[in-house]
C-alpha cells in the first residue's frame, strides 16, 4: 500500500492550485469533489435526515471519518455538522500553513450530493471551521427547496 503522504501531497497541491487560480470562486467549483466515490454505492433515503444517516454510516465504515454528528435549526434549513477524525485533516493543516482557507470538504460534499440527488433539494456549504487541536471540523450547510 502506498504511503498516505502521497495522497496528502497530491490532494493539497490540487486544492491550493484551485484556490490560487479562482480565489473564493473555488468554493463553488469544489462542491463536487468526492461525489464520484459515493456514486459507486447504493445510498438510500426519503428525507434529508435518512440520507445523512446513511452517508455518515458509509463514511465511518470506510474510514473516511471517525464520527459525524449533526443538528438542524428550527427552520429545517440550516444544518451544522461536526466531523471528528477525518482523513482530510492533515491536508487542511498543510493548506492552512500555506495560507489557504478551508473550503473543500469531501465528506460533506458526499452527503450534500446524495441529498440533492435523492431528495431534489438545493444544498450549499456555508462555512467550514477546522480545529486541528481537537481533530474536528465544523461545517455549516444550507439545505432548501428550489424555487
Amino acid at each position: 500500500m502506498i504511503d498516505s503522504t502521497y495522497f496528502q501531497d497530491t490532494f493539497s497541491a490540487l486544492v491550493k492550485s484551485l484556490y490560487y487560480e479562482r480565489g473564493r470562486g473555488a468554493y463553488f467549483r469544489a462542491a463536487m469533489v468526492g461525489r464520484d466515490y459515493i456514486d459507486r454505492t447504493e445510498i438510500r433515503g426519503d428525507t434529508s435526515e435518512e440520507v445523512i444517516e446513511n452517508c455518515v454510516k458509509f463514511l465511518v465504515e470506510n474510514d473516511i471519518t471517525e464520527k459525524v454528528v449533526y443538528k438542524k435549526d428550527k427552520s429545517d434549513t440550516f444544518f451544522t455538522f461536526e466531523i471528528k477524525g477525518c482523513v482530510h485533516l492533515p491536508i487542511e493543516e498543510r493548506l492552512k500553513e500555506q495560507g489557504v482557507p478551508a473550503f473543500v470538504c469531501p465528506p460533506i460534499n458526499i452527503i450534500l450530493h446524495k441529498i440533492r440527488q435523492l431528495i431534489g433539494l438545493a444544498v450549499e456549504i456555508a462555512d467550514i471551521t477546522v480545529n486541528q487541536e481537537e481533530g474536528t471540523c465544523i461545517v455549516r450547510v444550507v439545505i432548501f427547496k428550489q424555487q
